[in-house]
């Protein structure tokens, strides 16, 4: 039995949902609760819910991450995985060759015909032990930043070697938790043969495109079917997947498991205020001039809209999401809950005799103004994303260090005409001369007083680096033939690589400044709160619970769930135009759907990105739904949580399995469904 289950049985009732619901309610820490340290007791408070450890177990092994951003689970005994399709849409378009898989979807009639997906994995979190001590073993208060996180590094790098070598066939990764207050050390079994079993048309996954994300009622059946294979055989999971349940009801219970990307609500306001009035605008911009940029060429003809299409709905999703988390920052109805927040974890410090610890507050404010200073040199004092720049930088420092490594990435930068990659490092160049000084080095250097796009031409026609014969030569030649080099690209990377270095190093010991105040205020948070809040998203395994409830919007009702029914009608109201436009599949299965059937549900989970294809299960334990969106009130939850409108977005079991037998006959995958 897990220590914490011992434990458990002894902490009283009382006590923990008192301050439990005081922490989550002053703090708006939210409840991304990690599977370590599950608080039972408050489980048992709120809802009058207790289980056993082997149902904790399940939840985590058929839990999983899955490929570099989202979460998925097993559900069945053969390593058949559930996930978004939009989890799935690039692996797709990789391997679909001369057919449109992404447009048209995709069913394999039986397991030869299953698809493997180079590259992609899948991560099953099989155990996770606290190595708080290992990490901060020698990190003393008299070191300097810098000493500490140099000292807090090594000790990381000796923990992650000595669990490689304790069993090399589990990826080891050291986690860490409330800003370094906490560290746990997790271990992964990786499933590296991943291949898809059956995926949606693209309008059925994604029906309303850009208009209706991040927004509610929804009408979209974002779900894929992958499978893990080991040894040339499908996974066996017959201890570890989630049994296909028939869905929730309104007011249930239901837990989520997944791995939530990320979300900042133990930043204070004034780190809060940097993202503000720095990162957020010139993120926002550079994803708003790609999006068109991408767009234009889309335009052109079918082989290039292929081409860019999922590259177009990624965007399309970060522009919504930055926006509306922007929104929030930018309101000041948000801002004063964020501010009451921080009041009153302060008001608890100095109540409890700790108000000499509140100096890390003003600390922090002094930091991120320097922040804001950085912010515009360090992220286009760069190469822009120049193929013919990046290699020029790799050779100058191959040439200051004399590092084979340099040289590989030198000859493996792929030079290649590319209109589209032209058009993004043209206006790299103009929001570079937009956002920094007239008299900038980097402006005068690479510009020369042209126009951003006349510029990046002339660089294109006039560097010689595109030659990889000329390349190799110059490394042949060694320092000496690349510093006496005049080429265009290597003139400018002189320019660049300085600036580069000196904000990288700028940056460097800002940040473990940061890392430095943010270990204090961990601190700080434990000893007021101790352990009962749930530390900011990590990409790490995270449960959450909640309930299936709709909310009240703009003077009206959301239903907690949506029908086939409002699915055909929507298409209709318009009139069938993209992205309202339903496939021709399922148009002609019309007169065989049950209308009745529900689509998808919305409920109080406590979820961000990372979390798509995340599992909802039953107290059952039964898979109840498949998350992949959050309302647009949802975006605020990055910073504070609050479940007042805020909702999760989820797929419905009946509405995939409707669409599997009635739409695309796949008698093979409803068997191992037991459906």
């Amino acid at each position: 039995m897990h220590p914490f289950f011992r434990r458990a049985a002894a902490i009283a009732a009382s006590s923990f949902a008192a301050l439990a619901a005081s922490a989550q309610d002053e703090l708006g820490l939210g409840k991304m609760w990690t599977f370590e340290r599950p608080p039972l007791e408050y489980l048992q408070r709120e809802y009058g819910f207790a289980t056993d450890e082997r149902w904790w177990n399940t939840l985590r092994l058929a839990s999983l991450r899955f490929g570099r951003g989202c979460s998925a689970s097993f559900v069945s005994p053969q390593g058949l995985i559930l996930t978004n399709h939009h989890c799935v849409r690039d692996g797709i378009a990789q391997v679909q060759g001369d057919q449109d898989w992404v447009r048209d979807g995709f069913v394999a009639a039986s397991l030869e015909d299953e698809v493997r997906i180079p590259g992609l994995t899948v991560q099953q979190l099989v155990d996770m032990r606290d190595v708080t001590a290992d990490v901060t073993d020698g990190v003393t208060d008299a070191m300097t930043p810098e000493q500490a996180e140099r000292q807090r590094e090594q000790n990381r790098e000796r923990v992650l070697a000595a669990a490689r070598a304790a069993d090399p066939r589990l990826e080891p990764q050291l986690v860490k938790l409330f800003q370094g207050g906490v560290w746990q050390l997790y271990r992964y079994r990786v499933f590296d043969d991943v291949r898809l079993v059956m995926a949606p048309h693209l309008q059925a996954s994604h029906f309303g495109g850009d208009p209706d994300n991040f927004v509610y009622p929804r009408y979209a059946l974002d779900f894929s079917f992958c499978r893990a294979w080991v040894d040339g055989k499908p996974a066996d999971t017959a201890a570890s997947h989630f049994p296909w349940g028939d869905g929730p009801s309104e007011g249930d219970l239901v837990f989520l498991t997944g791995n939530p990307g990320g979300t900042q609500r133990l930043l204070t306001m004034a780190q809060l205020e940097y993202r503000r009035d720095a990162r957020y605008p010139r993120i926002r911009e550079l994803i708003d001039h790609r999006i068109d940029i991408l767009r234009g060429f889309a335009q052109r003809d079918a082989a290039s809209e292929k081409k860019l299409r999922t590259s177009i709905l990624g965007l399309e999703n970060a522009q919504k999401l930055y926006r509306g988390e922007h929104a929030a920052l930018l309101d000041e109805a948000f801002l004063s809950r964020k501010r009451e927040a921080e009041r009153a974890f302060r008001q608890r410090a100095e109540q409890q005799g700790r108000a000499a610890d509140l100096v890390v507050w003003s600390q922090l404010e002094e930091l991120m103004q320097q922040k804001v200073l950085l912010e515009m040199p360090l992220n286009f004092h760069s190469a822009g994303g120049s193929p013919l720049l990046l290699r020029a930088l790799a050779l100058l420092e191959f040439a200051a260090t004399g590092d084979e490594a340099k040289a590989k990435l030198a000859r493996d930068v792929a030079v290649a005409a590319d209109p589209v990659q032209d058009a993004l490092f043209a206006d790299h160049l103009a929001r570079a001369r937009a956002r920094l000084p007239a008299d900038d080095p980097y402006v005068r250097a690479v510009l020369g007083g042209d126009e951003p796009a006349v510029a990046a031409a002339r660089l294109t026609a006039q560097s010689r680096l595109a030659d990889s014969a000329v390349v190799d030569e110059l490394l042949r030649g060694g320092r000496a033939a690349i510093e006496a080099s005049d080429d265009p690209a290597l003139v400018a990377a002189r320019v660049i690589a300085p600036l580069e270095q000196q904000h990288r190093a700028r940056q460097a010991a800002l940040d473990a400044r940061e890392n430095d105040l943010a270990v204090r205020m961990a601190k700080l948070l434990f000893a007021v709160y101790g352990h009962d809040v749930s530390p900011d998203a990590t990409f790490t395994l995270r449960w959450s619970d909640g309930r299936v409830v709709g909310y009240a919007y703009n003077g009206t009702l959301a239903p907690w769930r949506t029908v086939f029914h409002g699915l055909f009608a929507r298409a209709a109201e318009f009139d069938h135009t993209h992205p309202f436009d339903l496939p021709q599949a399922f148009r002609l299965a019309a007169d065989r759907i049950d209308m009745r059937a529900p689509i998808d549900f919305v409920c109080t989970v406590d979820s961000t990105g990372g979390n798509s294809g995340s599992p909802l299960v039953n107290t059952k334990g039964e898979l109840t739904g498949l998350l992949f969106d959050g309302n647009i009130e949802s975006l605020a939850n990055e910073f504070l949580y609050g479940e007042r409108v805020e909702r999760s977005v989820c797929v419905h079991p009946q509405g995939i399995v409707e669409a599997l037998r009635k739409v695309y006959v796949a008698t093979r995958l409803l068997r191992e469904l037991g459906r």
